[in-house]
């Protein structure tokens, strides 16, 4: 019987042969979802900013302006993202949870779907286009269920979303979903870059100003009434982020925290602005310098893809037009994960946004990109929810473990990097040079 009904499938168009790989994946993530992050090991839901929503949002339902008439550290649009499981739910926090992770998983299958478009455009392989998918699903096992308890899956989608639409062609909606990104959660903005360098190099100079005008005005106008109401408030929304001190999971802390363990080294972890931070005498050094090494970390990436963007093949077949498509989610993925790495904040759950574009990494050292990010993940869901408060007790164990997995995240830019910038230069020094 089995036997028939793949013979049957097998008969199928192969655009309807991928929308069933696709469903059969949305399938088992569902069984996931819905099943095992509720059981075994992934049960545990002791640290959760669920609660944080649900009091925005109850605050809401009784009438009250954000911004306004209280203070909170979310852009508009998640706020709204907060307040639509609570307007089903009503007053019950448990309905609420359940929408909430509802909510999350339709986000989930919305990413597979536009992953399932890019791998097509991408490859034209109903099997890389399962690869693509079952990587997808496997990064999700392996962060865990954080990936339902917190609403970064959003941010991932409208980044994954614009990428998609300008693959596709479609700049006027990925500019418009840039704004409204930057409103739910601000690193969306990091693409805009990369998609202005794609209209310089493919000489489309009325996108150059079209594409910009059309994110601003999509970020003016989903925070227009927030705008009005309480300007003040809306901008501290942002400074809150600015004004953040050294969080004990970024990149800058290692050292910091293997020092103090291991050296005898003077620090302090104390809890502000909804996180536990490193307090030192060079911690305000590392906060400072996170800045301009985060923002040299990106224009670099922005330069090499202005240089080697093109070099997925399209540029040497005169497809002007086409420059940047085949390289774009790679370029992407180095100017997020750079921005994770390179952060003063790291916080678990800043990982889901890159795990759309790890799936669709193209090209040469794409299988050392996936197995160095799949420990990056194992190795966060190890530490956080598990080991946590182990690691604010400055244990050998865990502290060497987020350092490792530190490393490993920067481990995956650089090959994220340098495979391509090998094949680039073979191209320009080969009979094909670079345009």
């Amino acid at each position: 019987m089995l036997r028939r009904l793949f013979d049957k499938i097998n008969e199928l168009p192969p655009d309807q042969q991928r929308w069933l790989i696709a469903g059969a994946f949305i399938a088992g993530q569902a069984f996931i979802w819905f099943v095992l992050f509720e059981t075994l090991w992934y049960g545990d839901r002791s640290i959760s900013d669920l609660p944080v929503y649900y009091t925005y949002a109850g605050r809401m339902a009784q009438g009250m302006m954000p911004y306004r008439d209280f203070a909170l550290e979310y852009p508009p649009v998640a706020m709204f993202l907060f307040s639509l499981p609570r307007f089903i739910s009503g007053p019950p926090y448990d309905t609420f949870v359940k929408l909430f992770e509802i909510e999350m998983f339709a986000f989930n299958c919305g990413i597979t779907v536009l992953l399932s478009i890019a791998a097509w455009k991408m490859w034209r392989s109903l099997k890389k286009l399962s690869g693509v998918l079952g990587v997808y699903t496997f990064f999700l096992l392996a962060l865990g269920s954080i990936v339902e308890l917190r609403f970064d899956l959003a941010a991932a989608f409208i980044i994954l979303a614009s990428l998609v639409c300008f693959i596709t062609d479609r700049y006027l909606f990925a500019w418009l979903l840039i704004g409204i990104g930057f409103m739910t959660k601000e690193v969306p903005a990091l693409l805009a870059p990369l998609f202005l360098i794609i209209h310089w190099r493919r000489r489309q100079l009325g996108e150059l100003w079209m594409g910009p005008l059309a994110a601003a005005l999509a970020a003016l106008i989903v925070s227009l009434p927030f705008l009005i109401a309480s300007p003040t408030g809306l901008a501290n929304a942002f400074l809150y982020h600015v004004e953040r001190p050294l969080q004990i999971e970024s990149s800058w802390s290692s050292p910091l925290l293997l020092a103090g363990r291991f050296g005898g080294f003077s620090l302090r972890i104390m809890n502000a602005y909804g996180s536990h931070n490193v307090y030192s005498s060079l911690s305000n050094t590392f906060v400072t310098l996170s800045t301009p090494v985060t923002a040299l970390l990106l224009i670099g990436g922005y330069i090499l893809f202005y240089r080697w963007g093109g070099s997925g093949g399209e540029a040497r077949e005169g497809l002007a037009g086409s420059w940047g498509t085949a390289q774009l989610p790679r370029f992407a993925l180095l100017a997020v994960g750079a921005f994770i790495f390179a952060g003063k904040v790291f916080s678990p759950q800043f990982l889901i946004w890159v795990i759309p574009l790890v799936s669709l990494v193209k090209g040469a050292g794409r299988r050392w990109v996936i197995g160095l990010f799949a420990g990056v993940l194992i190795l966060t869901q190890i530490e956080f929810p598990f080991n946590y408060w182990r690691l604010l007790e400055l244990n050998a164990a865990v502290v060497s473990l987020v350092s490792i997995r530190n490393i490993l995240l920067g481990a995956t830019m650089v090959f994220t990097l340098v495979s391509l910038v090998k094949k680039a230069r073979g191209r320009e020094s080969g009979e094909h040079p670079h345009p």
